[in-house]
Protein backbone atom coordinates (compact mmCIF):
# COMPACT_ATOMS: atom_id res chain seq x y z
CA UNK A 1 0.00 0.00 0.00
CA UNK A 2 0.87 3.87 -0.63
CA UNK A 3 0.88 7.13 1.78
CA UNK A 4 -1.30 9.39 0.45
CA UNK A 5 -1.11 12.90 1.09
CA UNK A 6 -4.07 15.26 1.37
CA UNK A 7 -4.53 19.06 1.21
CA UNK A 8 -7.32 21.58 1.32
CA UNK A 9 -6.88 23.53 -1.59
CA UNK A 10 -8.33 26.76 -0.42
CA UNK A 11 -10.40 26.34 2.81
CA UNK A 12 -10.38 30.10 2.82
CA UNK A 13 -12.91 29.91 -0.55
CA UNK A 14 -15.93 29.37 1.69
CA UNK A 15 -16.83 25.83 0.18
CA UNK A 16 -19.95 25.03 2.68
CA UNK A 17 -18.13 21.56 2.15
CA UNK A 18 -15.41 21.90 5.09
CA UNK A 19 -18.16 22.27 7.35
CA UNK A 20 -18.67 18.30 6.91
CA UNK A 21 -15.20 17.70 7.73
CA UNK A 22 -13.87 17.73 11.52
CA UNK A 23 -10.13 18.92 10.11
CA UNK A 24 -9.37 21.11 7.76
CA UNK A 25 -5.24 20.60 7.58
CA UNK A 26 -3.17 17.88 5.47
CA UNK A 27 -3.18 14.18 6.27
CA UNK A 28 -1.27 11.54 5.77
CA UNK A 29 -3.24 8.04 4.93
CA UNK A 30 -2.31 4.31 3.92
CA UNK A 31 -4.46 3.26 1.32
CA UNK A 32 -4.48 1.16 -1.85
CA UNK A 33 -5.20 4.42 -4.04
CA UNK A 34 -6.21 7.84 -4.59
CA UNK A 35 -10.11 7.48 -4.28
CA UNK A 36 -9.51 4.51 -1.23
CA UNK A 37 -7.12 7.70 0.40
CA UNK A 38 -10.19 10.40 0.13
CA UNK A 39 -12.70 7.47 1.45
CA UNK A 40 -10.99 6.90 4.34
CA UNK A 41 -10.14 10.23 5.06
CA UNK A 42 -13.76 10.92 4.76
CA UNK A 43 -14.70 8.32 6.79
CA UNK A 44 -12.23 9.69 9.97
CA UNK A 45 -13.70 13.09 9.57
CA UNK A 46 -17.19 13.09 8.28
CA UNK A 47 -18.96 15.55 10.72
CA UNK A 48 -23.18 15.35 10.43
CA UNK A 49 -24.65 18.94 9.87
CA UNK A 50 -28.41 20.10 9.62
CA UNK A 51 -29.68 19.99 6.50
CA UNK A 52 -31.15 23.51 5.50
CA UNK A 53 -34.03 23.57 3.12
CA UNK A 54 -33.19 24.56 -0.75
CA UNK A 55 -29.43 23.99 0.24
CA UNK A 56 -27.54 21.38 -1.69
CA UNK A 57 -26.83 18.04 0.30
CA UNK A 58 -23.17 18.56 1.78
CA UNK A 59 -20.75 15.31 0.82
CA UNK A 60 -17.07 15.22 2.54
CA UNK A 61 -14.68 17.78 1.51
CA UNK A 62 -12.06 15.08 1.07
CA UNK A 63 -13.93 14.04 -1.80
CA UNK A 64 -14.03 16.55 -4.28
CA UNK A 65 -10.97 16.59 -6.33
CA UNK A 66 -11.66 20.58 -6.46
CA UNK A 67 -10.93 21.45 -3.56
CA UNK A 68 -8.49 18.70 -1.60
CA UNK A 69 -5.84 17.34 -3.38
CA UNK A 70 -4.25 13.68 -3.18
CA UNK A 71 -0.96 12.66 -4.26
CA UNK A 72 1.41 9.36 -3.07
CA UNK A 73 3.86 11.04 -0.52
CA UNK A 74 7.09 8.56 -0.29
CA UNK A 75 8.61 10.60 2.10
CA UNK A 76 5.77 10.72 4.43
CA UNK A 77 5.94 9.32 8.00
CA UNK A 78 4.09 5.73 8.01
CA UNK A 79 0.58 6.38 9.80
CA UNK A 80 -0.55 3.46 12.44
CA UNK A 81 -2.27 0.92 10.75
CA UNK A 82 -6.21 1.92 11.07
CA UNK A 83 -5.21 5.89 11.40
CA UNK A 84 -4.44 8.45 9.70
CA UNK A 85 -1.13 11.51 10.71
CA UNK A 86 -2.95 15.11 10.73
CA UNK A 87 0.10 18.20 10.11
CA UNK A 88 -0.51 19.08 13.32
CA UNK A 89 0.95 15.17 14.74
CA UNK A 90 -2.56 14.07 15.72
CA UNK A 91 -2.98 10.11 14.82
CA UNK A 92 -6.56 9.84 14.11
CA UNK A 93 -8.68 6.33 14.17
CA UNK A 94 -10.51 5.78 10.93
CA UNK A 95 -13.65 3.54 11.37
CA UNK A 96 -13.61 0.28 9.70
CA UNK A 97 -10.25 0.74 8.45
CA UNK A 98 -9.56 -2.95 10.32
CA UNK A 99 -11.54 -4.41 7.89
CA UNK A 100 -9.37 -3.54 4.57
Amino acid sequence: MTIFRLSPIDTRSGDEKWSASTIQETVWVEARDDLHARHLVEAATLKMIDAKPGRPTLFSPWLDQVIASCFPDNDAKRPAKGQMLTASGKAIAIPGAEFD
